[in-house]
């Protein structure tokens, strides 16, 4: 058995910092600055990077309440249709997962001269790593406790009462699906790095980590603490199985493609404005923005 790992608030003048909170916040950092030097290392600009990471935070956030409050609440929302607006009452992390994919495919509709998938790829590498200190934090938080266990990782859970659910969950050892889920962003961090010199079609990094991340978040479902299910699966299980189908998808059109992008940092897709001024001041100039 591990022990519980939440060191409680850390008061500094009278604020109280949270170990979730921090750890978040350090996601947020992290894979925005990694993002931005893939980016770089890809020929792309890392100022829309850096744009993206705004549109991904604001979309993660709206988009882990609603869907929280939607397939795991809905109580909530009959009592009060209000409490959709609470984006401060109740998350869901595969939610955030959802929100902020769509909040950076709107802003790359809106912004037509650039691509998708070379971007995508960026950024997806730097959220493998930014994966890490987010789950980190729900592992101290343990806001993803499991089935009761005597396996070697279970951890000791102290009791908490599920919020609008109307179960209590009991002390014990059990799963810490957040801990899981952080050990399995460490080797997906590690393998990207890995492979960070290797040239690969455009949306290999995005393929591959939807691939490799929806059959565990499946299973995962499994030992979760009586969560809402709808015919017979959790709404994580199910939106699973279509992110799956969609990871699959772009693998195989990627491959046939056939669309390298090489590692090289030749600039290759920039917004046009910038490139305007990459022909004016020179490419160094320029690349240091």
């Amino acid at each position: 058995m591990l022990p519980n790992l939440n060191p409680g608030p850390l008061e500094i003048f009278g604020i109280k910092l949270h170990a979730f909170g921090f750890l978040v916040g350090c996601a947020i950092i992290v894979g925005t600055i990694i993002a931005g030097r893939r980016a770089k290392r890809l020929g792309l600009s890392e100022r829309v990077v850096a744009d993206v990471a705004i549109w991904a935070v604001v979309g993660g956030f709206v988009g882990a309440h609603l869907y929280s409050a939607i397939f795991y609440f809905p109580e909530k929302i009959v009592a009060d249709p209000l409490y959709l607006l609470k984006l401060w009452d109740g998350i869901s992390s595969f939610g955030g997962f959802i929100g902020a994919t769509l909040a950076v495919v709107y802003y790359f509709r809106r912004q037509k001269e650039l691509p998708f998938l070379p971007y995508a790829d960026a950024i997806i590498y730097g959220f493998a790593f930014a994966w890490i200190f987010g789950r980190l934090g729900c592992t101290v938080a343990f806001d993803h406790p499991g089935l009761e266990t005597d396996f070697v990782l279970g951890m000791e859970y102290m009791g908490l009462s599920k919020d609008g659910g109307g179960y209590q969950i009991t002390p014990g050892v059990r799963h810490n699906l957040g801990m899981y889920e952080a050990m399995w962003a460490m080797g997906m961090a590690a393998f990207f790095w890995l492979n960070r010199n290797k040239t690969h079609f455009k949306g290999w990094y995005l393929s591959v980590f939807v691939i490799a991340y929806m059959p565990l978040r499946f299973l995962g479902d499994n030992l979760r603490v009586a969560d809402i299910t709808h015919g017979g699966l959790t709404a994580g299980q199910w939106a699973s199985f279509a992110l799956l189908g969609l990871g699959v998808f772009l693998f195989v059109k990627g491959k046939q493609k056939g669309e390298l992008l090489p590692p090289d940092g030749e600039i290759k897709y920039w917004p046009k404005a910038d490139l305007a001024a990459l022909k004016a001041g020179g490419a160094k100039g320029v690349a240091r923005k």
